[in-house]
């Protein structure tokens, strides 16, 4: 199997099985800290199993995942559905929202479908703010031959029309994709979008959340302002007064 981008990787792989249905979902799990863990799933239909499987070789090396490995990302053995299906699922955990963006950017390279992937936390006295925001776009997303120049030198050796390669594998990535992007921020519940194949479409979510105990301080530390200026004002009077009487 070509190495390409790793996201592209995966679903180039399926358009080359000869599948006629890719279905890959990109989840973000952030937690109050800003770290997090991003998985990516892709599925292959019963017809590119058996398209891989039919020199008879078993599906686990028909895609090559080193340069996913080396990179930390842990890889889940296939799995196999009852209607032939297989499924392979990837993860990484990051530790901060820059690093986030560096693996995302790293994952999806030029030419993948999650484009411009930000994310986003900052915190006053009492609240912590998130935002995901990211540009799904299945309609420009290429094969990514071109952008490979190991891979394109192999193909010009082996005298292929790259241009036409590529091409008609961009085709049917934009034509077999249907990408399901899942974002889970503290204090929201996990909001989820699909996006169709050839098309395009801008994710954006927010959530707040607010420390109950930096609240209570902040309340407590007001309180304690008030009563120290109730006793000022109280003190003052009786002096006042003590040195009226006298």
């Amino acid at each position: 199997m070509v190495r390409l981008r790793p996201l592209v990787l995966l679903i180039a792989a399926a358009v080359l099985l000869g599948a006629c249905q890719i279905d890959a979902t990109i989840s973000v799990g952030v937690n109050d800290d800003g770290s997090g863990t991003i998985r990516v799933r892709v599925a292959l239909d019963a017809d590119a199993v058996a398209a891989l499987e039919a020199g008879g070789s078993p599906l686990e090396p028909g895609v090559r995942l080193d340069d996913l490995a080396d990179a930390g990302w842990r890889i889940t053995p296939w799995v196999r559905g009852g209607d032939g299906r297989a499924v392979l699922e990837i993860r990484r955990p990051f530790d901060s929202p820059e690093s986030f963006e560096r693996i995302i950017a790293d994952l999806n390279g030029d030419d993948g479908p999650l484009r411009s992937a930000r994310l986003r936390r900052s915190t006053d006295a009492i609240r912590t703010r998130f935002g995901f925001e990211a540009i799904a776009d299945i309609a420009g997303s290429t094969a990514g031959v071109t952008a490979d120049e190991e891979l394109l030198d192999r193909l010009t050796a082996e005298r292929v029309d790259v241009a036409a390669l590529e091409q008609s594998l961009t085709d049917q990535v934009r034509e077999a994709l249907t990408l399901r992007v899942e974002v889970k921020l503290p204090g929201a519940s996990t909001r989820t979008w699909t996006v169709a194949p050839d098309t395009r479409q801008a994710l954006s979510a927010i959530s707040t959340v607010v420390d109950l105990g930096r609240v209570l301080l902040l309340v407590t530390g007001v309180l304690a302002i008030a009563v120290a200026l109730a006793l000022v004002v109280v003190t003052s009077r009786r002096a006042r007064l003590s040195r009226l009487r006298s």
